[in-house]
């Protein structure tokens, strides 16, 4: 009998699934490869920082990478946990961005401003047409979610389907008479 070809890349070894190329996977300081969800559930709790060298290139920091296999399982143990923690400290919502920078793309009369606030998602997910409420200064305003992009050197790069737990990436909403400045809170309810 011939041998059968797989896509498979090994096995989880925190959970045992299958290692499967179209999801992506991470591996570990030992070696050890960790399933997308693995990876997903880890991410809050090792955020993601990408930054830039002087010719441009990005620089991933994963903290994730730094763990051993006895390590990832213990903090995937840990991970529910820990969100609870989070979803307690931001008033119960479903997902929590903090802005780093934003850019304002200035609307006309009937166009309103768009905004690219640039940041990391602390935890849960932005997808494209959620509703989102931004906290600034004690102050909220609603609005709705047009776009969630890449983070790039320039501020906001190409479209992605969402924002996750603990990744870099850029929201872009549009509004008239919006505050969004650093420091600032949008949060999904």
């Amino acid at each position: 009998m011939a041998d059968s070809k797989t896509i498979e890349r090994g096995f989880c070894r925190l959970c045992g699934r299958a290692l499967l190329p179209p999801e992506g996977f991470g591996g570990l300081k030992d070696g050890s490869g960790v399933c997308a969800a693995c990876l997903r559930k880890l991410r809050p709790m090792y955020p993601l920082a990408i930054s830039w060298d002087k010719k441009g290139n990005e620089v991933r920091q994963d903290p994730i990478r730094e763990l051993d296999t006895v390590q990832a399982a213990e903090s995937l143990k840990n991970a529910a946990a820990f969100i609870e923690e989070l979803r307690a400290k931001y008033d119960h919502h479903n997902a929590v961005f903090a802005v780093e920078s934003v850019t304002v793309e200035k609307g006309g009369f009937m166009k309103p401003s768009t905004y690219y606030a640039v940041g990391r998602v602390i935890y849960g997910c932005f997808e494209p047409e959620d509703r989102i409420t931004l906290l600034h200064g004690g102050g909220k305003a609603e609005t709705a979610l047009t776009c969630v992009r890449k983070r790039a050197s320039y501020g906001a790069g190409s479209p992605m389907d969402q924002g996750l737990g603990g990744q870099p990436c850029a929201l872009e909403f549009t509004g008239k008479g919006l505050a969004c400045e650093p420091g600032d809170l949008i949060v999904r309810d």
